[in-house]
């Protein structure tokens, strides 16, 4: 994955050189190369939480200190009543969704967004697909743009056994086979492989102005071997199989609201949530003295946990 310095930086309280950044991630066991003040990393797949420009500046926060550079909408949003079903908990057990609306006229790219592509080499798409891939680049959670009036009857997620032909956003023809998380349109039309790529039938465009948002967990379990069987490069499935943050999706949605508004003037918006699945969370035992013993240090309960 490529990070481009500057936007580390702002990330940092301190702000290292070039050359003290590059030895602090290795330190840390990130691998990488620099070609013109852009950093390609290397994770190993258990740092799916570095993913991101937030997650690799938490991972450098104990050289450089972390800061939040950018702003999040924190304004009242309205309600959606989305006609959404979810068929299967167990794969999905939380997603939300934001219904967004902007007037006619796009703004010119803000430098933020617009280095995001003419630095990293990424192709524009259309306006809410290019916000998608870059707060999937900032916060490290994919987002999937649906064209919010191609949406007309009931939006099902599934993860089931598939029989049928898919179309990409992309154009390729896939026929899809055994289990696969889909969305579809009243359990029969699917429109998305979910949290892999969107279809043709439901993509945004250069002329959307609504834009319906997922914002997904999905169980890595349930993603995992599907780009290499359907022979598909997907972003969000590299990140998914690799666990993303299920607790983020409002700060994600608000954010997304912040980036629009930062380009086009927002006419409605309207956010839902649904959690109806459990997912097991990991917590790690503080034992301050088996740390001291194994550090050398001397530190109190209350010290440790600042870090």
């Amino acid at each position: 994955m490529k990070f481009i310095y500057q936007d580390l930086l702002n990330f940092l309280n301190q702000k290292p050189s070039i050359e003290s950044l590059s030895e602090k991630l290795f330190q840390l066991g990130h691998e990488h190369e620099i070609n013109d003040d852009v950093f390609d990393m290397e994770f190993t797949p258990n740092r799916g939480d570095c993913l991101s420009l937030n997650g690799l500046a938490r991972d450098l926060n104990v050289f450089f200190g972390k800061a939040q550079p950018f702003k999040i909408f924190d304004g009242n949003i309205e309600q959606l009543n989305l006609n959404f079903k979810n068929l299967s908990t167990e794969a999905c057990p939380k997603i939300s969704f934001l219904e967004i609306e902007i007037e006619n006229s796009v703004h010119s790219y803000e430098p933020y967004l617009e280095n995001y592509f003419s630095l990293l080499g990424n192709n524009k798409v259309n306006f809410f697909t290019d916000v998608s891939n870059y707060i999937s680049y900032e916060l490290g959670q994919p987002t999937h743009c649906f064209e919010a009036d191609s949406i007309s009857k009931q939006l099902v997620f599934d993860y089931k056994v598939c029989d049928e032909n898919f179309k990409t956003l992309l154009g390729s023809d896939i026929h899809l086979s055994g289990k696969n998380c889909t969305f579809s349109l009243n359990g029969n039309e699917i429109i998305s492989l979910a949290g892999i790529m969107g279809g043709v039938s439901t993509a945004c465009s250069k002329n959307t102005k609504r834009a319906l948002v997922e914002c997904a967990y999905f169980v890595p379990e349930a993603i995992i071997g599907k780009t290499i069987k359907y022979n598909l490069t997907s972003d969000a499935a590299h990140k998914f199989e690799r666990g993303v943050d299920i607790q983020a999706q409002e700060k994600v949605l608000r954010r997304f609201i912040e980036i629009i508004k930062d380009h086009a003037t927002i006419k409605t918006m309207r956010f839902q949530s649904f959690e109806e699945g459990k997912v097991e969370r990991d917590f790690i035992p503080i034992d301050v003295k088996k740390i001291n013993k194994i550090l050398g240090l001397e530190l109190e309960e209350e010290k440790y946990l600042t870090y």
